[in-house]
């Protein structure tokens, strides 16, 4: 007999048998290139309004005054004017005769347009400077070390332009990690993006759909795929990530992903320049889902890059807003070998690890002064890290953002040391109608409680119309996470987990506070729809749906702290796949598509005897089933929809009218204070596609 290690055991919605679930089983020479005779040089000091150019000719002016760094205040400085008509990168005269080559260390004091493709080893931009690339070119900037932003940078192509600051040198063995402090560019470790003191980074790409879902079902070899809304922005040439959509008994269900190729755009139809591998269905779940494979965008027209053998990282520290919006970010969150080894698919490598603070988009330790950033349509990929990491900085709102194919928990920020020490917040958290997809970690055993969404410490979370895919891990992963010593407070609505190899949602929290979750959809995952533990907490999931999800709709193991932890309204469709506290109780719902039960009580490692009340509820078969090693329940209460009496359930040996399709007997229970009321089905409205977005400004 299977013991499970909770505290409840009650099981909501299980088939007779565990569907199998497959485990996916030299430095450069610094040369100087600025400072020489003859090189116009802005004066010291801020950017002043005079130097300003014509409206619409750079970036906007924001009010100035920004705090220390860091702490609560005013909130950031003006974000600094750029200059469209500053002297060009390839004019040999603003650099004193010679313009910057390979191993060049490049200091720019001044305004620079960069009209060229360049090579350098490592720029070096000052406050009172600033590197504009031109709007109407598709530019390259390579750098061998860092690229440190102490005044501006700033990429916005229009058209069909790219922009691309690329890192090709990148030595991962080299990095440090850990601190603020942009490392020695001489000492070659580090490699990123860093934007510092007063800098201000600007990475305005075209706005395009973040993703959409499919209209219908996809088959093997379709190469025309009918959208569930128009796309903006998309081109010939973009890449497709085509999400997995189908059911936990099929092969690799979590890892069925189709990389394509738009070939042309129509309207609401997308022509691919090769046929689809795999089949995508489209997924009834009731309760007003029906949902296609999303269609994630994974190009952008901005884009900063290590490569495939070399992460880079961007790390903000800067005390200006940072506009990104509808930039890739790609090979990104280097990752340091360990003394421990596996047996991968090119034979024994070595375990690796993430490196201290040099993740895909890292907000480090802002404060306040990072309040009414907005971070729009930035697609983190290929990363070995985290995605998108906003530690200890407040306020800030990620609106249709995409992390696809990374490494550990792909939206979160640091965690405690310790499960002693709570988690230093991040308040004011937004993430709207953002994805992630393909959360991995290898070898997959060790991606113990690896998450999509961590939901860490803070007040004023929200977390609206996002999904989780395709979340790879072992024990306790999940597509949204609430993690012990971590508790943040979120309004969390609409959103979706899918086709995880775990669960849709895994709570391990002994909370303070009251929590609410709402229309909530699960379908697909491998594990549980929801996962709720540990010990003590408030919770309450309304008006959602879980679907087809191979272990059970519902696992809770924990007991309520003041009010208890209440299940209303739901859909639990299985689709043939001693403390002190309160009830756990589920109200109100439907149970269907199961082969045992609906409610199944199950022996808990530690013994401990549930206490669980099934309210006014529906059933499409046995209502409930007892483990006979499960230890005798404090008290199991089950009153069905549309009767007045209920029942008080009790192991086979504990008296009472035997029930024996439950392995139970049953006795009378006191009148129930709780009124007898309808079953409350749910009626979800998910998005089709991800929210618009716009250029800084508000352009399209």
């Amino acid at each position: 007999m299977r013991r499970w290690p909770a505290v409840g055991t009650v099981f909501a919605a299980v088939g007779g048998e565990e569907i199998l679930r497959r485990s996916l089983t030299g430095r450069t020479q610094p040369v100087a290139a600025t400072g020489m005779p003859g090189m116009p040089v802005a004066p010291d000091g801020p950017t002043d309004a005079a130097a300003a150019p014509a409206e619409g000719a750079g970036m906007d002016h924001r009010p100035a005054g920004p705090p220390p760094v860091g702490t609560s205040g005013a909130g950031p400085a003006a974000a600094p004017t750029v200059d469209l008509a500053g002297r060009r990168w390839s004019d040999p005269a603003g650099w004193g005769g010679a313009v910057p080559g390979p191993r060049s260390a490049v200091r720019i004091a001044d305004r620079v347009l960069l009209d060229t493709d360049a090579t350098v080893g490592s720029p070096l931009v000052e406050p009172t400077g600033a590197l504009t690339f031109a709007a109407d070119r598709t530019l390259t900037l390579a750098s061998d070390g860092n690229v440190e932003i102490r005044g501006t940078l700033a990429l916005a192509p229009e058209g069909a332009a790219v922009h691309t600051v690329r890192f090709p040198s990148v030595d991962e063995r080299r990095f440090q990690g850990d601190g603020a402090k942009v490392v020695d560019t001489d000492t070659d470790t580090d490699t990123g993006l860093w934007v510092t003191g007063a800098g201000c980074l600007r990475l305005d790409g075209a706005a395009k759909t973040a993703w959409v879902r499919a209209d219908r079902e996809l088959r093997a070899g379709d190469t025309s795929i009918g959208l569930a809304a128009e796309p903006t922005g998309r081109l010939p040439g973009d890449e497709l990530a085509v999400t997995p959509t189908g059911p936990p008994d099929a092969e690799d269900f979590s890892a069925r992903y189709d990389l394509v190729t738009v070939r042309s755009v129509s309207g609401s139809t997308v022509t691919l320049d090769s046929p689809l591998r795999y089949a995508h269905p489209r997924v009834t779940a009731g309760g007003g889902v029906t949902v296609g494979a999303e269609l994630l965008n994974v190009t952008c027209g901005v884009r900063v890059e290590g490569t495939a053998k070399g992460r880079a990282h961007v790390h903000v520290t800067g005390s200006r807003h940072a506009d990104v919006r509808h930039a890739a970010l790609r090979w990104v969150g280097p990752r340091a070998d360990t003394e421990e080894t596996w047996k991968g698919q090119d034979g024994t490598v070595p375990v690796t690890a993430p490196v201290l603070g040099r993740y895909g988009l890292h907000f480090h330790m802002l404060g306040d002064t990072t309040r009414g950033t907005v971070v729009e349509g930035v697609v983190v990929r290929d990363a070995g890290s985290h995605a998108f990491v906003p530690h200890a900085s407040h306020g800030i709102t990620f609106r249709s953002c995409v992390s696809h194919d990374t490494w550990e928990d792909a939206a979160w920020w640091d965690g405690p040391p310790d499960t002693r020490t709570p988690q230093r917040p991040s308040d004011d958290i937004v993430h709207e109608s953002c994805v992630a997809s393909r959360t991995r970690l290898e070898p997959n055993p060790r991606a113990y409680r690896l998450t999509g969404f961590n939901l860490g410490a803070g007040t004023g979370g929200r977390a609206v119309d996002c999904v989780a895919v395709g979340v790879q891990g072992s024990t306790g992963a999940s597509g949204h996470e609430w993690p012990e010593n971590s508790e943040g407070v979120w309004t969390f609505q609409r959103c979706l987990a899918h086709n995880n190899l775990q669960d849709g949602i895994f709570v391990w929290l002994n909370a303070r506070h009251h929590h609410v979750v709402t229309e909530f959809a699960a379908y697909h995952n491998g594990g549980r729809g929801i996962e709720h533990g540990a010990y003590l907490n408030d919770f309450d999931y309304t008006a959602s749906v879980l679907y087809g999800n191979a272990a059970g709709g519902v696992a809770p193991h924990a007991l309520g702290r003041d009010k208890g932890s209440l299940f209303d309204g739901l859909l639990i469709d299985a689709a043939r796949h001693e403390l002190a506290g309160e009830a756990v109780t589920f109200s109100r719902s439907r149970f269907t598509g199961y082969r045992k039960a609906g409610a199944a009580f199950r022996a808990a490692a530690d013994g401990k005897p549930d206490d669980v009340a099934v309210l006014d509820c529906e059933f499409g078969g046995n209502e409930l089933w007892m483990d006979p090693e499960s230890a005798p329940p404090r008290s199991i209460v089950l009153r069905r929809a549309g009767r007045s009496e209920a029942l008080q359930v009790r192991k086979a040996d504990g008296g009472g009218t035997a029930q024996p399709q439950w392995n139970a007997a049953v006795g009378p229970v006191p009148a129930l204070a709780a009124r007898a009321r309808p079953v409350q089905p749910p009626a979800l409205r998910l998005r089709g596609a991800a929210a618009p977005t716009t250029r800084v400004g508000g352009r399209s």
